[in-house]
């Protein structure tokens, strides 16, 4: 996966981390019929389209 592999200072909050890979979300897409948000590597994955 595409996320971010850094030390935080502070744990990232929820609504920044990815349902699917549960990583902070690195290039993030929205799902257009749910307004779910992901990586775009876990979006390709699910192959939905999303809104641009």
């Amino acid at each position: 996966m595409r996320s971010f592999h850094y030390k935080f200072l502070d744990k990232p909050k929820r609504w920044l981390l990815c349902p699917m890979c549960r990583k902070p979300m690195r290039e993030p897409l929205q799902v257009s019929t749910y307004g779910h948000r992901f990586c775009d590597t876990c979006r390709q994955d699910l192959r939905v389209p999303v809104l641009l």
